[in-house]
Order: C-alpha cells, then sequence, then structure tokens
C-alpha cells in the first residue's frame, strides 16, 4: 500500500475540502479524556480524535440503525432507499472488521438495499489503535490493532506527524485531488510506524496474558454446552438480560420487523432485536426452543464463535471488549472462554 504523510493542521484542511459534499461522523474526546463517535459540523474539525483507542460507541448504528423504514401499507411499496454521502474518520480496526462482518451478512449473503446504500456513500478513514483499553482483546480473536485492509484511507499518528495509508482506489483519488497536502515519507519514518504497532500488539497481548487461549474457540463452544461451569457466578449466573452487550456490540445484526399503524397507512420498520430476551425465541402457541436464560446467554457465545465460523469462516467478535464495559453483572467474555478453553482441555485427559 502507498503511503503518504501530512500533519494535523492540513489534514484538517482535507478534511474540510471533502466534507464539501459530505458529512462527517468522526470520533471525539471529551473533557473527561471519554473518546466518542459524533456526528460533526466542519467548525468543529479540530475536535476529530485519531489517536487513542476505539470509541465508547459503535459505527454499526451509522449502517444499521436501531430503527429503519422498509414499506408502507396498503400500497406495500417498499421505503425509498436514500443514503447522504458521509465520511467517517476514525474507525478503529476492531470496528473495521466489525463492518466488514456485517457486510458479509448484509451485501453478500442476504442483500439489505438500505446497509448497502449507505456502505456505498461512505468513505472510510480508520485510525490505528495507540492506547488500548483494558478490556480490548483482539490479538485473542486473531485480529491486530491496526486495520490492514478494507479502508479507503487509514492514518497512523507518529512524532507530530500523520502517516496516510491509501487501502482503495476511492483513497487514491481523494489524495490525488489533494495532492499538495501529502508528502513522501522521510527514510525511516515506516519503519518507527511499524516499530510502534509492534508495541501496541505487545500491549494488547499484555493486557490479555491471563486469558491467552492456545486453541481455537470453536471447538471449545461447541462441546462445552452442558458443562456446569455456565451456570455458575461470573458467568450465565450473573445475567441480568439487560441486553446492553448486544447493543454496545459491532457485529450483533439481530433485528425484527414491526409493523405499525401511521396515520392512514401502516409502516413496517425494522429494529434491533436482542437474543437475551425472551420475546425473540417466542413461536405459535408460545413455545419457545430457549425458555432458560441459560440458553439464551449459551447461544451467543454459539453464534459468534461456532455458527458463524461453520457459515462465514470467521470469528464474529473482533476483542472490541465493549460487552465487558457495558456488562451490569461485571461479566468478562475473555474469562468466560478461558473457562471454557480449559474445560475443553481436562475433558480431553
Amino acid at each position: 500500500m502507498k503511503v503518504w504523510v501530512t500533519d494535523r493542521e492540513k489534514f484538517e484542511f482535507f478534511l474540510e475540502k471533502i466534507l464539501a459534499d459530505s458529512v462527517l461522523y468522526a470520533n471525539v474526546e471529551d473533557q473527561e479524556g471519554q473518546v466518542h463517535f459524533e456526528r460533526l459540523p466542519k467548525e468543529e474539525l479540530t475536535r476529530v480524535c485519531i489517536e487513542k483507542a476505539r470509541a465508547l460507541e459503535t459505527t454499526k448504528a451509522l449502517f444499521f440503525p436501531p430503527r429503519t423504514k422498509v414499506a408502507q401499507y396498503p400500497s406495500a411499496s417498499p421505503a425509498e432507499i436514500t443514503a447522504t454521502k458521509s465520511t467517517v474518520v476514525g474507525i478503529r480496526a476492531c470496528g473495521l472488521k466489525a463492518l466488514q462482518i456485517l457486510d458479509r451478512v448484509f451485501t453478500d449473503d442476504v442483500m439489505d438495499p438500505f446497509y448497502q446504500a449507505k456502505r456505498e456513500n461512505s468513505t472510510i478513514i480508520t485510525c490505528d489503535c495507540t492506547e488500548p483499553w483494558e478490556t480490548c482483546f483482539c490479538t485473542e480473536v486473531g485480529y491486530k490493532p491496526y486495520p490492514e485492509s478494507g479502508f479507503d484511507l487509514n492514518l497512523a499518528p507518529l512524532d507530530g506527524q500523520i502517516l496516510v495509508e491509501v487501502g482503495s482506489e476511492k483513497g487514491e483519488a481523494l489524495v490525488a485531488e489533494h495532492s499538495e497536502l501529502f508528502a513522501e515519507p522521510e527514510k525511516g519514518l515506516l519503519e518507527k510506524m511499524k516499530a510502534k504497532r509492534k508495541a501496541v500488539v505487545q500491549r494488547v497481548k499484555e493486557i490479555n496474558a491471563r486469558f491467552h487461549a492456545a486453541a481455537p474457540y470453536q471447538e471449545a463452544v461447541k462441546k462445552q454446552l452442558i458443562n456446569p461451569l455456565w451456570a455458575k457466578q461470573g458467568v450465565a449466573y450473573s445475567c441480568v438480560e439487560c441486553g446492553a452487550c448486544t447493543h454496545v456490540c459491532p457485529t450483533c445484526r439481530c433485528f425484527l420487523l414491526v409493523d405499525e399503524q401511521v396515520g392512514d397507512h401502516s409502516e413496517r420498520t425494522m429494529v434491533w432485536d436482542v437474543c437475551f430476551y425472551p420475546g425473540y425465541w417466542r413461536m405459535a402457541g408460545n413455545l419457545s426452543p430457549k425458555p432458560r436464560l441459560l440458553d439464551r446467554f449459551q447461544n451467543r457465545f454459539s453464534c459468534k464463535f461456532d455458527y458463524f465460523v461453520d457459515n462465514y469462516q470467521a470469528i464474529a467478535c473482533t476483542g472490541c471488549g465493549r460487552c465487558i464495559q457495558a456488562c451490569m453483572g461485571k461479566i468478562d467474555i475473555r474469562q468466560c472462554l478461558s473457562e471454557l478453553l480449559a474445560a475443553d482441555k481436562t475433558s480431553k485427559k
């Protein structure tokens, strides 16, 4: 990939140029040092945060909103598909991997025209993760804290400068259109970037040293579903089925179609659903294949680490750690997985 270099002032000017016909969604840092994902006006480009770790919020809602009108009755006409041209700045590698997982479901498998329109009308400018959270575990699920593909441009802040990797034809065209804002990197700068990335990878591994797994998760999740450890305190026992983990998860994609009367017509709306809720599984006759919370708790693990692997050859978890931060029951998915692996290892002896 071609790599250029710029500085903060030029980068903000670059954003101002490309935002002439686009809206901006970016990571910003608040007064307490927390990073959030917001829509910004062009007057606030200085707030864009290209350092630290991922935002507390996921970018999933930008492409797969909590509510989407999909049809109107009695004409049964589909809702108008519109997508504002957008530029998204600050997605970290875990968030980009999550979008790629959603792409597999909503564009490769079953075509969702609403999702597709938003993706096609977006420019993705990712950033290296420089200060991982204590809940981050991307390296444990086979990913890295810096993007490797799937972006238009990627930013790597280094020594007061910004290294800009070109990852697509769209990104290449943007740089070419504003070439006066970019320069060739000085000798040794790329090596420094690689060294910094290596240090961040090592930091994530250190954070997760006590959870490190030497074997893939799929086999353990599949074989240990009847293990009593699921019901112990700290695992499913602590779950209060609030659904926070699924709402903050960048890869959860379950939805429900709801018909509502609106004036003299009805509208069909796609809304987020949560697999922890009893109603998610309810069938005719008020029957349910997963009546217990324990069953629904296990399903989340099976979905991400077993079923998705079988169907798409990828783990549907990017190690962002949002579910750990959001959980009211203080459940740590890393601890659950490490205990499953330990149990599976013991059962083989």
